[in-house]
């Protein structure tokens, strides 16, 4: 099983919407089984997914007993649930257990996506723990920008701290929610690659289309819509997928 964190220490950035059509996008493979965890108890993506098999509350990843699913094809969802509230005062025993209740799933399904809470703490830090690769889809504004440096001295924490040196692959900051005719957006944009170079970044940008927020509102893939402003975001949106899973599978697990 390959798994990928979408994560940002701040919220409205596109997160649970990536999250979700990640999850569409890898279960369109004929047969493929995808685990969905959602660990943001604001349950915007359990919401979205609903339709999608029930494999129980993502809370049990934490808290006994041992998680039984079957992994089948399509999605199975681990929905968010109020119990996620308890992680971060049981975080010496919570965090441990959740890895070896994960661990035990990893021959049931071919895909993890998981997508986590606007701030840092047990949950994000159980999932960094786990995953093969992040990525972080980021609003390009000045508020938005600040929380970059801070992602990474995390993800690099976890790898020091608790995953005795093994790398996560991190796929790159995803410009999300991108306002195309904005000069700000477009000079932060230049900032960014400038400090961090091509490697930080993602190859690809997430627009603002209000295809997006119909998807979620519908709670099916954008690319499902026959609309054509739907349309244009869904070729936008499957371009990004699409090289996610390329680079997936063109790399190995650490």
């Amino acid at each position: 099983m390959k798994t990928i964190v979408v994560n940002n220490q701040k919220g409205g950035v596109g997160k649970t919407m990536l999250a979700v059509h990640l999850a569409w996008f890898l279960a369109e493979e004929r047969g493929a089984r995808v685990l969905f965890i959602d660990l943001d108890p604001q349950g915007n993506a359990s919401y979205t997914l609903d339709g999608e098999r029930n494999g129980g509350s993502s809370s049990a990843l934490f808290f006994g007993p041992d998680v039984q699913i079957e992994g089948l094809p399509g999605i199975t969802v681990l929905r968010a649930d109020e119990k996620l509230h308890s992680v971060e005062q049981n975080i010496n025993t919570a965090v441990p257990a959740m890895a070896k209740r994960f661990a035990a799933l990893k021959d049931q399904f071919d895909f993890c996506v998981i997508d986590t809470p606007p701030t840092w703490g047990g949950r994000n830090f159980a999932a960094l723990l786990v995953t093969d690769y992040v990525i972080s889809p980021i609003d390009l504004e000045d508020y938005s920008l600040q929380g970059v440096g801070t992602l990474r001295k995390q993800v690099k924490l976890v790898e020091d701290q608790a995953r005795g040196g093994r790398r996560i692959g991190f796929l790159g900051l995803l410009p999300s929610r991108l306002v195309s005719n904005s000069p700000r957006q477009r000079e932060h944009l230049k900032t960014l690659i400038h400090q961090g170079g091509t490697s930080l970044m993602f190859q690809g940008v997430i627009t603002q289309r209000q295809g997006y927020a119909e998807a979620l509102s519908t709670k099916t893939p954008v690319w499902t819509i026959k609309k054509s402003a739907a349309q244009d975001a869904a070729r936008e949106l499957r371009g990004v997928l699409a090289t996610i899973k390329d680079r997936m599978a063109a790399s190995i697990p650490a």
